[in-house]
């Protein structure tokens, strides 16, 4: 067996990627859009191990400005754990990955950079891998949706292409986040809210992401999967086979009136003539704090609650200040 490096992500990872179910104890669900998914990372560094040119194992990094994500970690379902036994110290595999860690950091600058991970936090076989490899939890997001099941049109939503005063924003607004990186933002379009007199309240990027759900998250939520598609209106919310729903990044209040965001996001689905989203913060995130005091997030919301997420790194590493969380790390 051998890891093979490369800077592009080839066809059959890709149909690795869609094979792959994601989660265990908590929410469990595919990504349908994969391969348009995976063609937008940024800077990927990949190794793919093989064993007589089969693909048994994969991680992708991001290479970023201070240092490295850890977008994929993925097994073929005949080398994923079973049970709880953790990982041989002394297996061929766990060395080998072991190395590459090392050999990265080397080449990266030792602790003059570091790597870190987003983990379902009811992802046991995750966090056990995780752990394997020093990874240990720093910090946490929120999972939280947002839902409507008439969501009203706004006339102040405008979608503009993104510009420099868009940009100002956004760097007053998160240049001081841990992580904080621009690839995704520096071109493409936001979903604005204007007053009449053309005065930016609220600004965000939202992208359209398709899942297929197996079980959601909570006590019962594998017979909520098998059951909220047959109730009138809530089967708005939910469709398992094929649930779409949008992601919004870095949201932007220059108004301080956070209502502005809540009118934000329910004109934005009432555009796309959607129901959901999915938002991640940084349990610290000043904004989300607001506005977990104002919003009424909606009845789904009330069925699956709020999800923790794990914000993992290798060494010493501490985060001061809150996250910065890029929709396409979770999705």
């Amino acid at each position: 067996m051998k890891f093979e490096l490369s800077t592009e992500i080839s066809p059959d990872l890709v149909r690795l990627f869609e094979r792959t179910v994601l989660g265990t104890n908590g929410a469990k669900y595919k990504h349908l859009d994969v391969a348009k998914s995976v063609a937008h990372t940024d800077h990927p560094l990949s190794f793919s191990l093989r064993r007589r040119e089969q693909l048994i194992a994969n991680i992708t990094f991001c290479k970023r400005p201070f240092g490295l994500y850890l977008r994929y970690f993925s097994f073929d379902s005949k080398f994923q754990s079973k049970g709880k036994a953790r990982m041989n110290p002394k297996s061929v595999l766990k060395v080998q990955i072991e190395q590459v860690f090392q050999d990265l950091e080397k080449s990266h600058g030792g602790t003059a950079n570091y790597c870190y991970a987003y983990i379902d936090a009811k992802n046991v076989r995750s966090k056990w891998m995780s752990e394997t490899f020093g990874f240990q939890t720093k910090a946490k997001l929120a999972t939280q949706s947002y839902s409507r099941l008439f969501p009203r049109a706004n006339k102040q939503l405008s979608i503009e292409p993104i510009a420099a005063e868009h940009r100002k924003i956004i760097a007053q607004t998160y240049q001081h986040y841990t992580g904080y990186f621009t690839y995704f933002f520096e071109e493409g379009e936001l979903a604005c809210l204007r007053n009449e007199q053309g005065t930016l309240l609220a600004f965000a990027k939202f992208h359209k992401v398709r899942w297929e759900i197996q079980r959601l998250p909570g006590k019962f939520g594998g017979a909520q999967v098998k059951l909220l598609p047959f109730i009138p209106l809530i089967n708005r919310l939910i469709q398992p086979k094929e649930h779409t729903f949008l992601v919004p990044e870095i949201v932007c209040n220059p108004s301080g009136n956070v209502r502005d965001v809540d009118a934000l996001f329910e004109a934005v689905l009432a555009k796309e003539k959607l129901h959901s989203m999915l938002w991640w913060n940084d349990t610290r995130d000043a904004l989300y704090q607001q506005a977990k005091q104002t919003f009424n997030w909606g009845i789904l919301h009330r069925l699956i609650g709020v999800a923790d997420v794990d914000v993992v790194y290798r060494g010493q590493f501490i985060p001061k200040e809150p996250v910065f969380v890029a929709a396409f790390d979770m999705v």
